[in-house]
Parts: structure tokens; C-alpha cells; sequence
């Protein structure tokens, strides 16, 4: 049974972090954006912190209510996903966010900064969404 309490702080992360994504959003210009080494570390973290939320609780949820023994984050997604918690866009966009993840926290290959920032532009949606689907399931299960 998934503990409600961590679902409840782990939602809470996630809503934070895309807060803060969001207003970078609204305020960085890619110009301002790709002339700061700072913003971009900012935004970089920002990333890893919401998506590393994401990936937490999909874990927590596969592994308590489905019995998931695996260990990466991308497969407790897709259980999430087999299972009905989630829908498949919704899992197709958390994979590939969680690789952009791993490309940011390992340094994978080099960072493309032009990428950070077209997906600060274009892939917040993916945290609502998932909030959103994760939190119904949940109250469901009452």
C-alpha cells in the first residue's frame, strides 16, 4: 500500500519545482538564458529536482502498490503506465525526461544549453499531468 504521506510531500516537491521552472519561464529570455552560466545551472537543478521528484514517487508507487522490484526509475514508470496510474503520453514524456535527467546529473554526453531551454519553453506540462493523474488515482484507491 502506498503511503500517502510521501505520495502527499512528493506531489508537493514536483509542484514546487515546476513553480520554479515556470517562472523562469516567464521571466529568462533565451538570449539572458544562454549568456548565463548561472541561469543555466539554475534551470539545470530546477530539472533535475523536479524530474528526480517525478521519479521518486513513481518508484514508491510501483514498488508499494504493484510489488515493482526493479530499481530504474524509467521501468517504475512504465509499471505506472501498464497499471493504468498514468497514460502513455504522460509515461513516453516522463522517459525521456528522466534521460534528459540523467544527462544533467552524470553528464552524459555534453549538455546542450539550446536544448534546456527549448524544453523550459515547451515540456513543463508533463508535471501537471502527471501530478494530476498520479493524485486521482490515489483518492481512487480510497
Amino acid at each position: 500500500m502506498v503511503d500517502e504521506r510521501v505520495v502527499a510531500h512528493k506531489l508537493k516537491q514536483i509542484e514546487q519545482y515546476h513553480g520554479e521552472l515556470r517562472e523562469k519561464q516567464d521571466t529568462l529570455s533565451r538570449s539572458e538564458f544562454l549568456r548565463s552560466t548561472t541561469q543555466q545551472r539554475a534551470v539545470e537543478r530546477m530539472f533535475e529536482n523536479a524530474i528526480q521528484a517525478c521519479a521518486d514517487l513513481s518508484q514508491h508507487v510501483a514498488t508499494r502498490a504493484f510489488g515493482y522490484e526493479g530499481r530504474t526509475a524509467k521501468e517504475a514508470v512504465r509499471v505506472l503506465c501498464r497499471k493504468n496510474v498514468i497514460d502513455e503520453e504522460t509515461m513516453n514524456t516522463l522517459v525521456a525526461a528522466i534521460g534528459f535527467r540523467n544527462v544533467l546529473a552524470h553528464e552524459y554526453g555534453r549538455v546542450d544549453t539550446e536544448e534546456v531551454y527549448e524544453t523550459l519553453q515547451t515540456g513543463l506540462d508533463v508535471y501537471d499531468t502527471y501530478s494530476q493523474q498520479l493524485a486521482q488515482w490515489v483518492q481512487q484507491q480510497k
